[in-house]
């Protein structure tokens, strides 16, 4: 199977999965399709642009700032609280979501190895905060959702933020590991071809 299919049947099943009556019903009693709709939007629009789209008309920095952006204002509790009671500012949640994500995306592939270190650093210190305040104390994010559920969102988004992080860690491993192997075998077939 190509993998550009399947790269877009799983962007398409992202949407879809996340924009539908029913998910968006449940939203707004339970926050943890909401916050589960972030991931996917946001992680949608990174895999479209990094995937999938070639083009490079905007500078990376620029496309990685407004990404950023995107989500930190959707992630403030008054627009997180807005984006729960209005269906319409949902709506230009989910898109500004998905378009962040494609912002991101396009930068991925030009900035340095030590600059998306720094960007899963920053991501993870974020979630944590984010999710130790759901666990502790979720009324002080907000109020909007059962206390109850908003501490099982916070265990939710702390456990899947790690499996993302080691899936991530070992990739860069796994792809370090690769380019090692390639050096050792083009060295040894210059030794072998010295000798000859």
């Amino acid at each position: 199977m190509n993998s550009s299919f399947f790269i877009m049947v799983l962007f398409v099943f992202l949407i879809i999965a996340t924009i539908n009556p029913f998910t968006e019903e449940y939203m707004s009693v339970n926050p943890i399709p909401y916050m589960l709709a972030h991931y996917s939007l946001f992680s949608a629009g990174i895999i479209f642009s990094y995937y999938l789209y070639k083009s490079k008309q905007i500078n990376a920095s620029l496309s990685l700032i407004i990404g950023i952006i995107i989500a930190f204002i959707w992630h403030y509790p008054y627009f997180f609280n807005l984006g729960v009671k209005i269906l319409w500012i949902r709506a230009i949640e989910e898109i500004s979501l998905l378009f962040g994500g494609f912002m991101v995306g396009l930068s991925l592939r030009e900035i340095s190895r030590n600059i998306k270190v720094l960007l899963l650093a920053l991501w993870m210190i974020g979630d944590t905060l984010l999710s130790s305040i759901l666990m502790i104390n979720p009324a002080f994010y907000t109020t909007i959702y059962n206390q109850q559920e908003l501490k099982y969102l916070g265990i939710i988004m702390f456990l899947m933020m790690n499996l993302i992080a080691v899936y991530i860690l070992l990739s860069y491993v796994n792809k370090m590991l690769s380019e090692e192997k390639d050096v050792i075998n083009e060295d040894y077939q210059r030794k072998a071809y010295t000798q000859n």
